[in-house]
């Protein structure tokens, strides 16, 4: 009459393969079908950090190169690498909250579950307008000192 099922959680680590296998309609059913919207979300949210990275860390090999040779075009595309690495980490945030409130709607939480972000996902929110600022305040540089570059320049030839 009264029966109580004890739900036990247990923390499991996945390997690379395992972090791209398809997810199902119906979690924990293989037979149920695949699930491409969670599968594609899953695989986005975990590779777009790396996107992201790889792009900064692009930008901050041109941005040397731009400080080397004291030329404003490559100051642009550091501006615009970090403007696609801000998109980037934006997708990967958003292809998470997705992910999570479909597999949400899929599997009720246990009473002692909290479903709350945690501080990496804070981080992430936070570095997303931090990678645009750093992108709009390269490409502003670059186009004022391309201002005070002609201008010095036609100072010279008059």
């Amino acid at each position: 009459m009264g029966e109580s099922f004890d739900m036990v959680t247990k923390c499991m680590s996945f390997t690379l393969n395992e972090q791209f296998m398809e997810k199902f309609v119906e979690p924990g059913n293989h037979n149920s079908g695949i699930d491409l919207l969670r599968t594609y979300l899953w695989r986005c949210q975990f590779l777009l950090p790396f996107v992201s990275l790889g792009l900064m860390c692009f930008g901050a090999l041109i941005g040397l190169c731009a400080c080397i040779c004291r030329s404003l075009y490559p100051t642009i595309a550091t501006g615009i690498l970090h403007l696609l690495a801000g998109l980037c980490t934006l997708g990967s945030v958003s292809c998470y909250v997705a992910g999570i409130e479909l597999l949400h709607q899929k599997l009720e939480l246990p009473e002692n579950v909290s479903g709350e972000f945690g501080w990496s996902f804070c981080l992430a929110c936070v570095s997303a307008p931090l990678q645009f600022m750093a992108s709009a305040l390269f490409i502003w540089a670059a186009h004022t000192n391309r201002k005070e570059y002609t201008l010095m320049k036609a100072y010279r030839v008059a």
